[in-house]
């Protein structure tokens, strides 16, 4: 991971400020109320009166205060509330924001129509307009929360898909309209570049705009910390992706089209995941050794010239080549390739998954027969998506639950044998979940759970999927209007579908006319959540580790298996970021970094 300018949001006069014109613009005849908040809220359109409208983290009622540290993105919404006639040619735009002691300007990225949307080469600042999906009725309990740990006010108008500025107007490009008596809610990043960026306070305003003429001014502060988030990650996001999709759903066998899926899932530290091999394309090792990470191919920001670190060798399941007489030619083959392109890379071999005990007896033949190669193969280890089971005895290396399987106690038993025992998807109270009707913060919290209990390592089952499986048939899914995208026992709304595509060939009236990924608000709440575990990370570095374990019990009490009940977190955004900027304070003071090593 790069190192991250925490930008904290802070309350107070002279850090970032949102205030209304005074004298110098009438009144709006369209935006009737403008305010801000942090980016841990998901601002319903129908939700005029949100309490966050008053006071919150970036917002003290006239002004917007942000934090962070060099080598880190933050965000903030600007919401825009429309009167009874609507709002129409609406622009809203971050201008620079600059230190005035260094004179460093942080700069709007270069909006081009139709080109890269991942590419920020020549600038910092990115705009989005949030796009809303309307949930009739919420996600039913069962795969992924108790029916204690409901999800509270989830239906209704809820944003996710945050389209870019450079979009085609109409379909969330800009200048947009507003209908009447409405939210629309806009999204910024900065990004705080690694290198010569001054600690200090960098201000500017917020211009918005209708029908050309300037009808509010926001001033913004945003404070940089003297230190730097790595730009190696800590903690590993692994998110299955479906490559196939994109061309298919684009309409468009553009080269560089797929790379930059990944470079956005770069940006927001995840890996978007699938299987490798000897056979690998050059695109696939560009992205193992980080060439397809680097200024030459579009890509700025946090991990510049550092690849992926995870490299399966199968995905859901093994095929031939890994049975019989082939497997330890294959294994061996693998792991000879995998040390010339990645030697540290982590790696497995997914025997298959969720499997039922009829299949033990095979996945224990698969385990034994690959932990008896005299060859390189030997050390390739065994992963299975289910909870230690002593049926299958010493076959399997690597075992994955989802979150509220996780038992704290076993996984130490575990580790204790050099097995591993990691997380996936999501389950309310255990941890957050990825569903569209959720609080934002819950795609944050499975990183600080995970930094608090000791796991390595959280994998999502799909970050696309456009086209529906098998489990319930549902074909190519319309994400842009049907918020529900898996059904099996119950319809589940925006589960497996964290990023959507910017054209559509396959329901042409959504394309957005963006020639590449367009982001959610859940993965930009993963983002934040990957951030803060490098604050974790980096203070225990720093000989904190009593400061950042008092700062996950503060936002995290109890997770996975010792979890009860509701969610023992606050669905607030300003709560955490109440800890971030105590962890920023507290690391920008203590320069010097310690012997590696923890206190969990």
């Amino acid at each position: 991971m790069t190192p991250y300018l925490f930008l904290l949001l802070v309350p107070m006069a002279g850090v970032l400020a949102l205030t209304i014109l005074s004298g110098s613009a009438s009144a709006s005849p369209g935006v009737s109320d403008v305010w801000a908040v942090n980016d841990g809220e998901k601002v319903r359109r129908d939700d005029l009166d949100n309490p966050n409208r008053q006071k919150n983290s970036v917002w003290d009622g006239k002004r917007i205060s942000l934090f962070g540290a060099r080598n880190e993105i933050v965000a903030f919404q600007i919401i825009l509330r429309s009167g009874p006639g609507g709002a129409h040619e609406v622009d809203v735009a971050l201008e620079d924001l600059v230190d005035r002691a260094s004179g460093k300007r942080l700069v709007a990225v270069p909006e081009r129509s139709g080109s890269d949307p991942t590419d920020t080469r020549g600038g910092q600042i990115e705009r989005f307009t949030q796009h809303y999906l309307h949930i009739e009725k919420p996600s039913p309990p069962g795969w992924f929360y108790h029916p204690e740990a409901r999800p509270k006010e989830v239906t209704g108008w809820v944003p996710d898909a945050l389209v870019p500025f450079r979009a085609t107007v109409g379909r969330g490009g800009g200048p947009f309209a507003i209908g009447p008596n409405r939210n629309q809610g806009v999204w910024f990043d900065i990004y705080i570049p690694a290198a010569q960026t001054p600690p200090g306070t960098y201000e500017g305003n917020v211009r918005i705009r209708e029908g050309g003429k300037t009808v509010r001014e926001i001033p913004v502060a945003l404070r940089v910390f003297d230190f730097a988030l790595p730009d190696e990650n800590h903690f590993r996001a692994m998110i299955f992706f479906d490559e196939a999709a994109v061309p298919r759903r684009h309409g468009s066998s553009e080269s560089d089209l797929v790379a930059r899926y990944h470079r956005l899932a770069h940006r927001h530290r995840v890996e978007f995941t699938h299987a490798y091999g000897p056979d690998a394309p050059p695109a696939h090792r560009d992205l193992l050794s980080g060439k397809a990470f680097t200024p030459a191919r579009g890509y700025v920001g946090p991990g510049q010239n550092i690849g992926y670190s995870i490299v399966p060798a199968s995905f859901y399941g093994i095929r031939e080549p890994w049975q019989g007489d082939r497997a330890w030619k294959t294994a061996d083959s693998f792991m000879g390739w995998v040390n010339s392109v990645k030697p540290d890379a982590i790696t497995f071999l997914y025997v298959t998954d969720e499997p039922p005990p009829d299949r033990f007896p095979f996945i224990k033949s698969i385990g034994d027969l690959h932990h008896a190669n005299p060859g390189p193969g030997k050390k390739l280890p065994m992963f299975l998506t289910h909870a230690p089971d002593a049926r299958l005895g010493e076959s399997i290396d690597i075992w994955c639950t989802v979150t509220n399987q996780y038992d704290t106690e076993k996984a130490k038993a575990q580790r204790a044998t050099g097995r591993r025992w990691w997380v996936y998807n999501g389950y309310r109270p255990a941890a957050g979940t990825q569903l569209t009707d959720a609080p934002a913060v819950d795609c944050r919290v499975t990183p600080w759970a995970c930094w608090k209990y000791g796991v390595e390592l959280w994998f999502y089952w799909f970050a696309n999927q456009w086209r529906h499986n098998s489990q319930a048939p549902r074909g190519e899914q319309n994400v842009w209007v049907d918020p529900v995208t898996f059904g099996h026992d119950g319809e589940y709304n925006g589960d497996g579908v964290l990023i959507y595509p910017g054209q559509d060939a396959v329901f042409p009236d959504q394309d957005r006319g963006v020639a590449g990924p367009i982001a959610s608000i859940r993965l930009k709440n993963l983002r934040r959540g990957m951030q803060d575990y490098e604050y974790l990370w980096l203070a225990e570095q720093r000989g904190l580790g009593k400061e950042a374990r008092a700062a996950a019990d503060a936002c995290v009490p109890r997770a996975f298996t010792d979890a009860k009940g509701d969610v023992a977190w606050s669905v607030r955004g300003s709560d955490w970021d109440a800890q971030r900027r105590i962890l920023a304070e507290r690391i920008a003071r203590k320069r010097t970094a310690k012997k590696p090593g923890g206190t969990r």
